[in-house]
């Protein structure tokens, strides 16, 4: 589990687990008449691209099969919003010592710190609007440092490490005996809710002692030209085919054949698939024969958490404070300004809202979304803003087609499961996807590892299956 419940706070600002026109990258590499590969990839999101980009440059055919028009799944910038770029989906880079960093060392892409300010951090809990560094002031929130005298991080170690039931969080803090006033759980809820898209009775704690998210580091940039610049250097060279909705894979080693909803059959030796878990989990393309039963065990038994994203553009800044990030007992869970610190660009907010709550405001569509945010901002600052609104963007990855979800959460009963969902079946089907990783879950970076592995997984595959004929061949 991350260090402590409170560094989770840089976690939940840093997270991505959003839907306009990106810059769509020339596919230079493209084989219209092509149908066989050695690998097929579905889906070019982080963990798609990862798995892509490794198995070509190890010198496999692969082509990458992407439903959207558009690559990065659930990373895309909005480059037209605003002065800068407008993250919709995944937003920083979550730590100094993550994979993602050697792609950015690579193309030598420009990086800003973020969430570097803390007195530029604030909260607005009780109607009042407290620096963050207050946190520990306000009766019953220090639940989150010290419960019976020790973190609550390391009360969860030890409850793990004696082998007690899994139960939620919020079982946990009952049993400890631990009350929350109404306030005070709300935005412990809150705070819970962007890093994991869960609320307190979702979240298992042996889930929570999973994620170790170990060895990241704690210091978060943005990148300067936005999430979807690195992905189409990424994607530069790969196969891509857009618009390409796989609706069936049948599976027998020793190959796969892949059908489309246009009836166009590709096949090839192994397929990465890179679906999110909510595909997965609503049957969104047929296996044929179907999955093992542990696989769909570990398909159906981690969640699928919902994040919304509001994001607001006004005519002028209304905030008198210099302000970076408000966590809220709000409806509009987390208020924190995107771009890049200058002084001439686009005054822009974003209001990030998870778990429960992001259903809320998701079946209140784009228009009511938006007069909730701003009855909040007017809440929060005590002035009215919504004469001063020019444009906004209302973004819900439940209601899109091709996600459904926006990250993974581990829920009671559920550790152990990502590692499962991971495992490849009969050397010919490879999972890859943030889902499918047990320590780096929710995060781009642990799509980005998961699609190394599964290629690696794939490589060592290759390699076995090489040796076994040539000592076949030899007999």
């Amino acid at each position: 589990m991350r260090t402590t419940i409170r560094r989770s706070l840089m976690s939940l600002l840093a997270s991505i687990p959003f839907l306009d026109r990106a810059r769509k990258p020339i596919n230079d590499k493209a084989l219209p008449d092509q149908t066989h590969y050695d690998t097929i990839v579905i889906g070019a999101g982080a963990a798609g691209l990862a798995a892509a980009r490794t198995l070509q440059d190890a010198n496999h055919a692969v082509l990458l099969l992407e439903a959207r028009d558009r690559l990065g799944g659930r990373v895309h910038t909005n480059y037209d919003f605003a002065t800068h770029p407008i993250e919709c989906g995944a937003e920083y880079l979550h730590g100094e010592n993550i994979v993602t960093w050697n792609w950015v060392r690579r193309y030598r892409l420009a990086t800003l710190p973020v969430f570097d300010q803390y007195r530029h951090q604030f909260m607005y809990i009780h109607q009042r609007l407290l620096p963050f560094r207050h946190w520990s002031t306000i009766p019953g929130m220090e639940v989150l440092d010290v419960m019976d005298g020790s973190p609550i991080d390391e009360l969860i170690t030890r409850w793990v490490d004696a082998g007690k039931p899994d139960v939620s969080l919020a079982q946990f803090l009952a049993i400890h005996q631990v009350e929350l006033s109404p306030e005070v759980r709300r935005i412990v809820d809150h705070f819970l809710s962007g890093s994991y898209a869960a609320n307190l009775d979702q979240l298992g704690v042996y889930g929570l002692a999973e994620l170790t998210y170990a060895g990241d580091g704690d210091r978060y940039s943005r990148l300067k030209k936005g999430y979807s610049h690195l992905f189409e250097r990424l994607a530069k060279g790969l196969d891509i085919r857009y618009a390409t909705i796989v609706t069936r894979i049948h599976w027998s080693p020793p190959g796969i054949q892949i059908q489309t909803e246009t009836d166009t059959t590709y096949t090839a030796q192994q397929v990465v698939i890179t679906l999110p878990l909510a595909l997965l989990q609503e049957n969104a393309v047929e296996f044929s024969p179907q999955l093992p039963d542990t696989k769909l065990k570990a398909i159906q038994g981690i969640g699928a958490g919902h994040i919304t994203k509001l994001i607001l553009k006004f005519d002028q800044p209304f905030w008198s404070k210099p302000l970076e990030s408000c966590l809220t007992t709000l409806d509009t869970q987390l208020w924190w300004r995107p771009g890049w610190r200058r002084n001439n660009e686009a005054p822009v907010l974003t209001a990030f809202t998870g778990a429960t709550g992001a259903e809320k405001l998701g079946a209140l569509g784009r228009e009511g979304a938006i007069q909730t945010g701003l009855q909040n901002l007017e809440q929060i600052f005590e002035r009215p803003v919504a004469d001063r609104l020019i444009d906004a963007l209302f973004v819900d990855w439940q209601a899109d087609p091709y996600a459904r979800m926006a990250y993974s959460y581990t829920p009671v009963n559920g550790v152990g499961l990502r590692s499962q969902l991971a495992q490849p079946v009969d050397h010919v089907l490879f999972f890859a996807g943030e889902a499918t990783h047990p320590t780096r879950a929710a995060t781009v970076h642990g799509a980005l590892e998961s699609g190394i592995r599964a290629a690696h997984e794939i490589l060592s595959s290759s390699r076995r299956g090489a040796l076994a004929n040539a000592t076949t061949s030899l007999k």
